[in-house]
């Protein structure tokens, strides 16, 4: 069960149209083929006079598979039409091939006025109004209540509750705050320097002093292959345990492979405030890791806490049997060798009941990385060409080592370790299987981990190079009004046209455009109010980027040199604006 809250202009919308005899919040799904432009399901209430608002989502352009972003359309991108064996039966919605679409399979809300609607009384909607008045009171106080409820909802849920909710709902996993006073610590984990790959240090680890005094790491801690140490913080194994000298808490109670050392670099120290909502959430889920017995997940991490195992796949009823599970497990080590310890701390885990199939070994998925660059700038050469190459070959490296099995190479992300360098401007990464063709993205069966055989670098390309050719790009704008008494929609529109044109010929890399900014330079209040949750600006490159911006949300910074044109300028007004 999950619970959204609506807003007050939804509410507002609803109502207006409610009043007037039209039909609200009717839903539609949009067919799954990218190309097919017509909803083949009819609006309920028709024949249809006119459709006022419609809102869907638009599509990832970089992600298809990936959320959209929630849009208005408008009249631009769509129009009501009537079937074939009955031209005079306004009813179906059919998108435009000049317009915004919406994501394939999702769902589009639309209110809508049929031809056929009851008579009202109600004469007067303006701003001001008595009716309006009483409507948009009412709407207030039902957004209140919404947000009242949906604060009720989130109260429940670890993810999302706090204060004094989030204790009652760690009370149930046996954790409590932790409050002023208590004992912390933070603690240098070291790898011992003769082991390689992922080790894992699980929360709730207990490390003492040569006197027995104890404390508890307060969240799982992973050092990749790449990493010789990291830090973690650890808590008093109660309110009254000592604060410890620096370098005195060395010993782990439970040894674990690959961990050489473990110190306290600074002495421990007593909290001064209560333990903030987030600090609570992640150790209330990370509390029950070290010691849970008989669990999926205990299970997965026990594993995982052996050295020489990189993942582990768990799978439920793998022959349609209630009561068994499969285990497959990735190796960095002599699978020979960790199976012993695999099948034993299995034994030590598993649920009481369940079988356990014989452990498989994952499969491994054999790569070779090919990577393009576009060096910013001038680019750069020799040693330091060298040295870019080598930081953007680790980055790669850990985040291929830390993919799980049966994950999806995403180019998104491995573009994001590249660029991480502000010396590379852009890169292409191609991933080419044994006697396949290469890809940019790869999903990994399930069960299955990847093997890097080699990461091979073509020659870079500096940025001037690449961008000698001017880019432009055209910018687009919807711009609902609720315009003045007395002014007309088409002074309106004249009036931004010329400041739209305007503004976009200002931005530059200093001045970039964003949907707050525009609004501020459109905003004339003697003829018009802007409907700011409305507003959608959206900018088309040369080079097939989208990039949409709407009111407190998105910046588009523009290249030097990058000119900027005035594209579809949609104004309306709104009804009963």
């Amino acid at each position: 069960m999950s619970y959204v809250a609506r807003i007050y202009p939804e509410i507002v919308r609803d109502l207006l149209t409610t009043l007037t005899g039209g039909t609200v919040r009717e839903s539609l799904t949009v067919p799954a083929d990218p190309n097919e432009l017509l909803l083949p399901v009819k609006l309920r209430d028709r024949p249809v006079r006119r459709v006022s608002y419609l809102e869907g989502v638009l599509p990832n352009p970089r992600d298809p598979s990936a959320d959209g972003t929630v849009y208005r359309f408008t009249s631009a991108d769509f129009e009501l039409v009537a079937p074939d064996d009955d031209p005079e039966n306004k009813c179906q919605i059919r998108f435009r091939e000049d317009g915004q679409r919406p994501k394939p399979g999702s769902l589009l809300t639309v209110n809508y006025y049929p031809v056929q609607t009851p008579q009202t009384p109600l004469t007067d909607l303006n701003i001001g109004s008595v009716v309006r008045t009483l409507v948009e009171t009412f709407a207030r106080e039902l957004a209140l209540g919404y947000q009242q409820l949906e604060h009720v909802y989130k109260s429940a849920y670890i993810d999302t509750a706090d204060g004094s909710s989030l204790d009652k709902v760690v009370a149930l996993v046996g954790v409590a705050r932790r409050k002023p006073g208590e004992p912390q610590v933070e603690l240098l984990v070291e790898r011992s320097p003769s082991v390689g790959g992922q080790i894992t240090l699980p929360a709730n680890t207990g490390i003492t002093d040569d006197d027995g005094t104890r404390y508890l790491t307060l969240a799982a801690l992973t050092l990749e292959p790449y990493e010789s140490s990291r830090k973690v913080l650890a808590r008093g194994e109660s309110s009254v345990t000592p604060l410890v000298d620096a370098g005195t808490l060395t010993r782990l109670e439970t040894l674990v492979a690959g961990i050489g050392k473990v110190s306290n670099p600074n002495a421990a120290y007593a909290l001064t405030a209560p333990e903030t909502d987030d600090d609570l959430r992640r150790r209330a889920r990370t509390s029950l890791e070290g010691h849970a017995r008989g669990t999926l997940d205990a299970l997965r991490f026990g594993l995982l806490a052996i050295e020489g195992v990189k993942d582990v796949a768990i799978t439920e009823h793998p022959n349609g049997i209630a009561g068994e599970i499969k285990i497959d497990v990735a190796y960095t080590a002599d699978a020979a060798t960790v199976l012993p310890l695999v099948q034993r701390r299995i034994e030590e885990l598993r649920p009481v009941g369940v079988r356990v199939l014989p452990v498989g070994e994952a499969a491994r998925r054999k790569l070779t990385v090919q990577v393009a660059m576009i060096l910013a700038g001038a680019g750069v050469g020799g040693a330091e060409l060298a040295t870019l190459k080598n930081g953007a070959r680790d980055r790669l490296a850990a985040y291929f080592t830390a993919l799980g099995a049966g994950s999806m190479i995403r180019r998104s992300q491995m573009l994001a370790a590249l660029i991480s360098d502000a010396r590379i401007a852009d890169a292409s990464v191609m991933l080419k299987p044994d006697a396949r063709d290469a890809v940019e993205e790869l999903q990994l069966d399930i069960g299955e981990i990847v093997e890097i055989q080699s990461i091979d670098f073509a020659d870079p390309v500096s940025e001037k190079a690449a961008s000698s050719a001017q880019i432009v790009s055209t910018v687009g704008l919807v711009l609902p009004l609720n315009l003045a008494s007395g002014v007309t929609l088409a002074e309106a529109t004249s009036s931004i046209d010329t400041t739209f044109a305007s503004h976009l010929s200002q931005r530059a890399p200093d001045r970039p455009l964003s949907a707050d900014g525009l609004i501020a330079e459109l905003r004339d209040d003697t003829r018009y109010a802007i409907v700011r949750a409305g507003v959608a600006v959206t900018v088309e490159t040369s080079d097939n980027r989208f990039v949409q911006l709407s009111d407190g949300v998105g910046t588009y910074v523009p290249a030097d040199g990058e000119t900027l044109n005035k594209g579809k300028l949609d104004v309306t007004a709104e009804e009963g604006g």
